[in-house]
């Protein structure tokens, strides 16, 4: 089984966790697999890992405007009549089934000679974001849905999304499933929470530093309005990402230097809650933020912009707070909510705990795995038949 993940603005992210995982569980159960994805300098560990367990890794390269790189890349390709290098080594790695994995939910659209290539095998294709407004004209719709009702699967992570692209799309995109991802979990929990410092009740933010998408700086803003001021709090990003440098540059603009700090990456989700009292996801674009049912799961409430999932899981005034959207109003209104109930936080927690345990997947991994391997045999079955002779 092969593994293309289409993710291009960054090494690695959310978005990546399944599809290595179930990689990572087929090399292990004995299955032949390739994965390819984009070259960096500096390879993420989990897909070190897969190359050391003995998937065939294909880089591909990423794209520079510059016309040297053009045409280089070209020159390339003209034995080959144009054709990619990563199309020629799926065609000699003759997968049964391939996982498309995109970041968003059309980055497959954009790879016309792999949507080509497609046609010759069973494919599940995995969306992990979306973006509302979008305006799509007639003709890209009706691509759209064609590339859409060509998979066997395709993979959603939220019912949020799964509504969305059905009105964008005018299609009920029929072969959608809507899927857990495997979350990041200390070996037990809910984490209890350390004893409390002199800075006050601390507020976690656990994303990549990616304004755009993951929304720190609306919240900085938020945190700026006059009931503030006498609050005692401590805000934490964990994180780290192309946006640092803009991130430090408005927390000194809004004179938060002594309320806001940069934790960096953490890779140890019990130490981050034993540490904080609150998780907020001020998201502008999120589909699935895993790091949700993580909070949760762990004994955090949570306040969140409604976006992708977040309305699925949390229930709004008791497990948590949701604001209507990303902005400074609404992240400040739920805040303050949540704040005025300050006191009930670890109540609050605990009942969060309860109810995302009663609805969490244990083996998304497994079941994916088991789609695509049942993908697989199908496809050589038919293979076989379609060889055998006739008369």
């Amino acid at each position: 089984m092969a593994f293309v993940s289409l993710m291009y603005d960054a090494p690695w992210g959310g978005s990546e966790v399944l599809w290595t995982h179930t990689a990572a569980r087929a090399l292990a159960e004995g299955h032949e697999v390739m994965a390819s994805f984009y070259a960096w300098p500096e390879m993420a560990a989990p897909l070190q890992a897969l190359a050391a367990a003995g998937a065939q890794i294909l880089l591909r390269t990423r794209y520079q405007p510059s016309l040297r790189h053009r045409a280089v890349n070209w020159l390339a390709r003209l034995p080959w009549g144009g054709e990619l290098p990563e199309i020629r080594a799926l065609t000699r790695f003759k997968p049964d089934v391939v996982l498309i994995n995109q970041a968003g939910w059309m980055d497959l659209f954009f790879h016309q000679q792999l949507l080509d290539w497609l046609r010759r095998v069973p494919f599940i294709l995995a969306c992990h974001n979306y973006q509302d407004p979008v305006r799509q004209r007639d003709f890209s719709r009706a691509l759209l849905t064609d590339m859409y009702s060509r998979a066997k699967e395709v993979l959603m992570i939220s019912d949020n999304q799964l509504r969305t692209l059905q009105r964008q799309l005018v299609d009920p995109i029929a072969n959608a499933r809507v899927i857990q991802n495997p979350l990041n979990l200390p070996a037990t929990y809910p984490v209890p929470r350390n004893v409390q410092t002199n800075g006050g009740l601390q507020l976690a933010v656990v994303a990549s530093f990616d304004v755009d998408r993951k929304g720190q700086d609306v919240l900085l803003q938020a945190l700026t309005a006059p009931e503030w001021a006498s609050r005692r709090f401590q805000l934490n990003f964990y994180g780290q990402g192309p946006d640092q440098a803009y991130l430090e540059k408005l927390i000194q603009f809004y004179r938060l230097t002594d309320r806001v700090r940069l934790r960096g990456h953490v890779a140890d989700t019990a130490a981050i809650w034993r540490e904080n009292d609150l998780l907020i996801i001020p998201s502008r674009i999120e589909s699935g933020p895993m790091v949700l049912q993580e909070a949760m799961l762990c004994g955090r409430p949570v306040v969140a912009a409604d976006v992708g999932m977040v309305r699925d899981w949390l229930d709004d005034d008791e497990t948590g707070f949701i604001a209507d959207t990303a902005s400074a109003i609404s992240l400040n209104r739920a805040l303050s909510r949540a704040w005025a109930r300050r006191a009930d936080w670890p109540a609050i927690g605990t009942l969060a705990a309860e109810r995302v345990r009663q609805r969490i997947e244990i083996e998304p991994v497994g079941e994916l795995l088991r789609r695509l391997v049942g993908y697989a045999t199908d496809s050589a079955t038919s293979g076989r038949r379609e060889r055998r002779p006739q008369g």
